[in-house]
């Protein structure tokens, strides 16, 4: 019996991925520091980096409570009855991710780590080919031509 959902394997999640990258990113700098210090002192790294976690938190918060408004899941493994147009999906087909990938750089600013900026491409390609790629194949079967005129009209990330 075939799996009414985007993913059927617990490891591919934005959790892996993204705490993948960010473990990476600490390691390397452990290994082999770097730092942002030479361009900016450590309060305009806080600056530059604290408003970019708000905004993912933000963003992050807005999807989740739209999926919940839509009585949608927020995980790939568990069944989509519907795709969600409204809210931040007005404008990404992807909120979580992009949300996900600001923290991300605000997280790497913030914490004086360039390893975290130099992850962030691998990162999102990851997240493309390991998330995105099998959830657009997902809804695509699922929904058909509703999903191609959503996909055709709304970004993926931004």
């Amino acid at each position: 019996m075939k799996q009414d959902t985007a993913h059927s394997s617990q490891w591919r999640t934005a959790d892996i991925v993204f705490g993948f990258c960010l473990a990476l990113g600490f390691t390397l700098d452990y290994l082999w520091p770097l730092s942002f210090l030479q361009l900016l002192q450590p309060d305009m790294l806080h600056l530059f980096g604290v408003p970019l976690l708000i905004l993912c938190a933000a963003i992050i918060y807005l999807s989740k409570r739209e999926l919940a408004r839509e009585e949608q899941p927020s995980i790939p493994q568990a069944a989509t009855m519907k795709i969600v147009k409204s809210g931040l999906f007005k404008y990404s087909r992807n909120p979580l991710y992009t949300g996900l990938v600001i923290g991300f750089i605000g997280l790497s600013i913030g914490t004086d780590t360039p390893w975290g900026l130099m992850l962030i491409l691998p990162m999102m390609l990851a997240t493309y080919y390991f998330l995105i790629l099998p959830e657009e194949r997902y809804l695509t079967a699922k929904f058909g031509d509703e999903y191609l005129r959503y996909k055709a009209s709304v970004r993926r990330w931004l």
